[in-house]
């Protein structure tokens, strides 16, 4: 076999700690992840293939980290992930005190390393011996324990379900048990299985709640790497830079860059370079334009290694299939197109693979499997930690599944019918196997790797069958001696009928053969090509695909239907504009749409802020800027400008409260929009600060008290601020005229609240003694009056003060107060006095809620807190909380809306569970976003109006006035009208009628030629 040339790229290895000098590209990530597990037990970290996310731990965070920082342990599943964990641990907590410890042992490649995959390990009754050996390891190494389960994909893949359930009690233990509160919990895994996780999220429910998306690369970044890898490896780029974009460009496909084809292009040009002009290698445009597209390079890497392995063996064993090393990479990929790591033993100079593995790989020569794993292994196709094979990365594995011969996929399909054909028998939902799927089976069964019990299922359809045949064949003897009683002279009317009979049934049989090829076509396609295309083409093939199946396997069609039209290319073509962001980690508040819906701002990376119009043009760009939201005001928008960290002189609760890099703006830009005018406002004197991003997160109060600046009706503006004297910090506020010149200085040691008027400004005020005031001002800031000794205060919907202290709320009306006695502690009240109707917020956390009637004096509880009210549509919405009620398992995560009267109107409910919600008062809408990351609009009955797919982390809103609808999922920024009523990308009815739309935007004839062209042929 020809020699193998070691390139200086990592290839598809990921990076490990020693390789932090050629780690380019990452530090964001890096620092969100280190803030991520200094904050939390918990935390998951998932991106699509090929992201890094491996890379982004074991080099990025392990560099930051100090040795003293924590104890780190890497598990993969192995065999078994519990048993796997249990023995990782075993072996640290009872090996002799290493010299060095922490992660430099950890990570040293002697025995005491801790980075394992395991085989088959009896495991004790129990899982105490796991919880006792992390004690001991703490006690070893006194610093907390991380359990870092890598590839965790593995499990919801491949493990069983008796597998989960015993993991799923462990972690629950770890998290819940007062002595194990030094061991954290780092969770790497694949998005694309994401909702594997649904079993955890049922008896951990925040298990997804700490979570890390790691972005693909953006283009500069990929730049970086490339210009820096080059700089380290000593390669000269010819035209510097341009040649990184010019590889840049071959390798981007639908906006996003691949890292580890990034790493196999670099590694094959380099290789080819070498090849061609020694060791002094150069890149320059005509070397990369003759070395091929990104398909091309994949191609002909695998195409080529496996040609030379196979040559190679083939001299040494002659008698081996063509395919043979084909087969065996085969054996190493599962059905869904993932790497599928397979443990082994050496037994006698053999090699054994413990588990189920594919049978092409079982019975064979020990010589001829060594040599065929080594040569793989040295061409760095697999790798090895001694106990376990496995692809070097799931790029190879999609770019095995894609060699794949059509006979292969029939049987990956096959493997997957049976399975679940299996699952509803053991249920009691479906019966033994048809004739049909039993000769539909038969020739691929020697080829599956099933368990026992399947394959006795299939034993047993089989007899069941043949009982049925004998029975049949019974019957028909039985008509046979009827029909010979018969009388002579209607032989020849009964021959004519039988010739009749027989040509037909001979047409519907070929008719049925027909149907039976068309159907298993349509079941492959859908399973494996599919994907390969274009969503919108795939979308508009389903019509002719749902025509040509039949039988249970309608509902797989509905199901592959709603993939399509939850992905980011089918769910945008429905928008009005969409745009790329060059910063897909949009924090919390670092994007706004103004209340008329016509104008977006947005971060778009190193604190660069961009303002949209509504055609998706940038018409502004802003840098150095810490926020940015709009006003309450149409196209007003505020910008704060970023300065440095408020430096802390002195113990302050209130300062310590926000991290030490966190912002504090002392002035704002405030941009008109439409015409483009712009003016600077600045706080005025020393130690005047904005309150930063934290407090302003939106939907945290609302429009009428917040931390955030608006205008009154007059057109001042009303500033909340930070004020600094002597080290101590302090909540104020002050009115300012348009222009920005101070009017009167407020106290207010809370949020600010105006009427709905916007004429009047209460503020809460508390004394050093601790004693509370409510002061209230005119909207210049003038003040009016006082009230002492209150919990709260606020104005009602038709501007009358209201306030309240624990059990008592307060009304003034006119010069007379009217009090109004709660069932149990108030936290706050809205009220009409128009409607002669206050709701107020029950309960320590404000877990329930208390409608009182001003003219009857009645009152009714609900153990609901109160999401909403809308005294103008006479209604009210509140949502039920598990967490508050989980000793009655009648409450589920609920969102009701009730009349004035109490009188439920309408009632929501999910089975993913609710992660947020947002009320939009104008439309009278609710915005939910399920803990699935569904996107879903409710009308003002509580049924879905819209619904679209997001991903975990993703950024979402609607304008004030409900006209317009945003999110940004990954990097894509995609803004729709919202008056959809017909697209709910999780109903399958209105996806068939989208579909059947000729206005539709995802409508597109397919020709039968083009059909074909897209890989889709029928009989």
């Amino acid at each position: 076999m020809e020699p193998i040339i070691n390139s200086p790229f990592k290839f598809l290895d990921p990076y490990g700690r020693d390789d932090y000098n050629i780690f380019f590209g990452r530090d964001e990530e890096i620092r969100q992840l280190y803030q991520h597990i200094h904050k939390n037990r918990l935390v998951l970290v998932y991106g699509t293939s090929g992201t890094g996310k491996t890379s982004i731990v074991q080099c990025g965070l392990m560099n930051r980290m100090e040795d003293t920082d924590w104890t780190p342990f890497f598990i993969r599943r192995g065999d078994n992930i519990n048993e796997s964990l249990a023995k990782v641990l075993k072996q640290d907590s009872t090996a002799a005190m290493p010299q060095s410890t922490g992660v430099s042992a950890a990570l040293s490649g002697d025995n005491n390393m801790r980075q394992h995959t395991f085989v088959r390990a009896p495991l004790p009754s129990g899982n105490d011996e796991i919880y006792e050996s992390l004690k001991s390891i703490n006690l070893r190494y006194l610093r907390p324990v991380y359990l870092i389960f890598d590839q965790f994909e593995e499990l919801l893949i491949m493990g069983s379900d008796n597998e989960k359930q015993t993991f799923i009690r462990i972690i629950d233990h770890i998290l819940c048990d007062p002595d194990l509160q030094f061991c954290n919990l780092l969770f790497i895994m694949r998005e694309e299985f994401f909702a594997g996780l649904s079993e955890f999220e049922k008896e951990i429910p925040d298990f997804c709640d700490r979570r890390l998306r790691i972005e693909p690369m953006n283009a500069r970044n990929v730049e970086e790497v490339i210009v820096k890898s080059c700089e380290r490896f000593s390669i000269t780029l010819r035209e510097g830079s341009e040649n990184a974009k010019q590889i840049i460009s071959i390798l981007t496909e639908k906006n996003t860059i691949s890292l580890p084809y990034l790493q196999i292009y670099l590694d094959q040009l380099w290789r080819a370079v070498y090849m061609n002009s020694g060791p002094d290698i150069v890149f320059d445009s005509a070397i990369i334009r003759r070395f091929g597209k990104m398909n091309e390079v994949l191609n002909r890497f695998i195409r080529e290694r496996i040609t030379v392995i196979q040559e190679g063996l083939h001299e040494e064993f002659p008698d081996i299939p063509d395919d043979f090393v084909s087969n065996v990479l085969d054996g190493f990929v599962t059905n869904e197109g993932t790497k599928r790591p397979l443990a082994y033993l050496r037994i006698n100079n053999g090699i054994w693979f413990t588990g189920q593995v594919a049978p092409y790989l079982q019975n064979r020569p020990s010589a001829l499997m060594i040599r065929c794993l080594s040569e793989l292994e040295k061409n760095k196709i697999l790798r090895t930690d001694g106990q376990t094979y496995e692809l070097a990365h799931d790029v190879l594995a999609g770019l095995i599944d894609s060699r794949r011969t059509e006979e292969q996929r029939r049987a990956a399909l096959i493997d997957q019918q049976i399975r679940s054909r299996f699952t509803g028998f053991q249920s009691k939902t479906s019966e033994y196997l048809t004739r049909k799927e039993i000769d539909s089976y038969r020739p691929f069964i020697s080829q599956l790797n099933l368990a026992p019990d399947i394959l006795e299922f299939y034993t047993a359809s089989i007899k069941e069958r043949e009982k049925e045949d004998i029975e049949k064949q019974e019957e028909i003897k039985r008509l046979k001696q009827l029909r010979e009683r018969q009388k002579r002279w209607k032989w020849g009317w009964i021959a004519g009928g039988i010739l009749a009979i027989s040509s037909t049934a001979l047409y519907f049989y070929s008719q049925s053969l027909r149907r039976e090829f068309n159907r298993n076509e349509s079941l492959v396609y859908m399973g494996y090509k599919m994907k390969n295309i274009d969503p919108v083409d795939a979308l508009n093939l389903f019509g002719p695909i749902k025509e040509r199946v039949f039988g249970r396997d309608t509902a797989w069609v509905q199901q592959k239907l709603l993939e399509f039209m939850q992905t980011q290319e089918v769910q945008s073509k429905f928008s009005a504009y969409t745009d790329t962001l060059s910063s897909p980690m949009l924090e919390p508040g670092h994007i706004d749409i103004s209340a008329n819906g016509l104008f977006m701002v947005m971060d778009n990376g190193d604190e660069n802020y961009i303002v949209l119009n509504n055609k998706g043009k940038q018409i502004a760009s802003f840098p150095g800027i810490s926020y940015a939201y709009f006003l309450n005001r149409d196209d007003m928008l505020l910008l704060a400008r970023k300065t440095s960290a408020m430096a802390q002189t002195k113990k302050n609760n209130k300062l310590e409260r926000y991290s030490p890099q966190t912002p504090f703006p002392t002035e704002f830009t405030i941009l008109n929009c439409s015409t483009g005018h712009q003016r600077v406002v600045r706080l005025g004197g020393a130690g005047r600060y904005l309150h930063p991003i934290e407090n302003l997160a939106p939907n945290a109060f609302s429009e009428f008290d917040s931390y955030r600046v608006r205008y009154t009706a007059s057109g001042n503006l009303l500033v909340p601020f930070l004020e600094k004297t002597n080290g101590d910090l302090t909540y104020t506020a002050q009115v300012m005229t348009p222009g920005g010149i101070p009017l009167n200085q407020l106290a207010a040691t809370a949020t600010v609240t105006t009427s709905r008027d916007l004429k009047k400004i209460v503020s809460l005020y508390v004394t050093p003694e601790g004693n509370t005031f409510l002061h209230v001002y005119d909207e210049h800031g003038n003040f009016v009056q006082q009230i002492r000794s209150m919990q709260f205060g606020d104005f009602t919907d038709d501007g009358a003060l209201i306030w309240g202290k624990f059990d008592q709320i307060h009304v003034l009306l006119g010069r007379d107060t009217l009090s109004f006695p709660t069932t149990e502690s108030c936290g706050y009240a809205f009220g009409s006095l128009d409607k002669q109707r206050i709701i107020a917020k029950m309960g320590a956390y404000d877990e329930d809620a208390e409608l009182i009637k001003l003219d009857d004096h009645s009152r009714l509880y609900f153990r609901e807190s109160l999401l909403a009210l809308n005294f103008d549509k006479n209604a009210f919405i509140t949502h039920v909380s598990p967490v508050y009620h989980s000793e009655d398992r009648n409450y589920r995560d609920t969102i009701r809306r009730r009349n004035l009267d109490g009188v439920l109107t309408g009632m929501f409910f999910h089975p993913d569970g609710i992660e947020t919600m947002q009320y939009n008062r104008a439309k009278d809408e609710i915005l939910v976003l399920t803990k699935k990351n569904r996107l879903l609009v409710l009308d003002n009955r509580l049924n879905v109006k819209t619904g679209l797919q997001l991903t975990a982390n993703d950024r979402y809103g609607m304008s004030g006035n409900g006209d317009m609808l945003y999110y940004v999922r990954d990097q894509f920024l995609s803004v729709f009208r919202n008056d959809m009523p017909y697209l709910d990308v999780f109903n399958a009815a209105k996806s068939w009628s989208v579909l059947a739309q000729k206005q539709s935007p995802v409508k597109r004839e397919i020709s039968k030629q083009r059909r074909k062209e897209l890989g889709l042929a029928f009989r």
